[in-house]
Formats: structure tokens, sequence, C-alpha cells
């Protein structure tokens, strides 16, 4: 929410370094080449999920194969868990400072979250979308709207209502960053609920692990992923091996 895809770049490189091949889905709204939200220029949940979903198909179609993982950093996180509640298609799955943000998973500090979720109907009503100013701005109102929803009555955006528990079993992968006020672990583990517990390996970020001189965050980890990138290396072989065992 409100990151360009350019933030990612570093990222992509470290899985290159790797031998992964990536793709990075354009920030609808936010990267150049897309069109800004406005009271004309509306969207939701479904759209980025199906957004996803259709280039899932062309990778498939394009890389018979291959398989694909997705990775979904914090918003894009709850749309690529919402892409495979809906029946959408991957190999493996990757949450990284991904959570269910519920007011009341984050103490104290949630009734501010409860506060900005509340303003976002009269903004919106006001500008027709959400500003730029506003936290992770701008956004469309309808996205915006849905993600207030979850925020205070815990209804998930797409597929709308409760998570399901066990609804997937695919490999997943959550990684958490150490001090991530945004993706608190009693959040994450809310969102996580939906993959069977048995398919779920959990990596900590921590400070100290960080390259010499980095600042990790919500955000920052992505500016110093080897870390990160080496975990996942070291767990898709090990899921891979387990695949060819059974």
């Amino acid at each position: 929410m409100g990151v360009h895809s350019r933030y990612y770049r570093e990222l992509a490189d470290e899985l290159a370094v790797i031998g992964w091949s990536s793709c990075i889905l354009a920030a609808r709204g936010i990267d150049r080449d897309t069109e800004r939200p406005s009271r004309d220029n509306d969207w939701a949940y479904a759209d980025l999920a199906a957004a996803l979903g259709g280039h899932v198909g062309r990778v498939r179609e394009q890389h018979p194969g291959i398989p694909v993982v997705l990775l979904g950093h914090s918003l894009g996180g709850q749309v690529a868990l919402g892409h495979l509640l809906s029946g959408g298609d991957a190999d493996g799955l990757v949450l990284a400072g991904a959570s269910e943000p519920y007011f009341r998973r984050y103490g104290g500090r949630g009734w501010g979250l409860w506060g900005l979720a509340a303003a976002v109907p009269p903004v919106t009503a006001a500008y027709g979308y959400w500003p730029e100013w506003g936290f992770g701005g701008p956004q469309p109102k309808t996205l915006m709207r849905e993600w207030a929803r979850l925020v205070r009555r815990r209804r998930f955006p797409y597929p709308e209502g409760p998570l399901p528990y066990d609804a997937l079993d695919l490999p997943t992968f959550v990684l958490q960053v150490e001090g991530d006020e945004l993706s608190v672990p009693r959040a994450a583990r809310a969102l996580v609920r939906a993959v069977r517990e048995e398919s779920v390996t959990w990596w900590d970020y921590r400070r100290a692990d960080a390259p010499d001189g980095a600042e990790i965050d919500h955000h920052a980890w992505a500016k110093a992923p080897a870390p990160a990138v080496a975990a996942l290396q070291d767990w898709w072989s090990r899921e891979r091996v387990a695949a060819s065992s059974r």
C-alpha cells in the first residue's frame, strides 16, 4: 500500500543472484504508467486479485512446468491470499510483513489504527478517493473502505467475510521483521491461519542479521534482502525435496 514497484528492485536483483526469475507487478495508481485513483477511477481488492491471477496465467503459459511462487508484501500478501482463497493458482506463497490488521491485535496502539480506519469513509466521500497525504495514499475509495472494514470489523475484503481456517494447503513462507509495528506477530498469525499449519514455515528477519549499516523495518527489509533471500532459497529447496519424496 502506497509503495511503488521500483522499491523492490534490490529484492529482484538478489533473487536473480540465486537464479530465480521474478516479476514485479505494477503498483496501480502509484506507478507512473498507471492511472491515479479519482472519483471516476475506482477499484477494489477483487480487481488486484484478478490482475494477479491474470499475470500468473500468462507466466504459466509462457513458462510451462516452472513453479510459480507468489511473494506478497503487506497489502500484497492480503491480495495474494485472496487470489488463492478464490480458486487462484500458485505452487508456493511468501507472506512478507502481511497481517490481518484488526485493531484489537495491536494493544493500545490499535486505537490509533481504528481512528485511521474510521476516517476513511468521510475522507473518501469528500474526495472520491483516499488522497496522497493519507496513510498509504493515494488509494481508490472502494479498496480503502474494504481495508477499513478489515481494521475495524475483521471482514476480509476478498473473498469477503471471516478468514477461513486451514483452507489452503501449499508451501507457505512467512517473513516477519523484528520490530515491525505494522505486522505484529499476533496479526500475522491471524492472517496465516487460512493455511494449514503443517504447510507454514516462519522466519524472523532479526536486526542483528541485517547487513552492516542496514536498517530494517516494515518496508526497509526489501532494501537489504540478502538474508531473507537466502532463507527463501533454503526453504524452497527443502520443499522441493519433500515434494519429490512423496
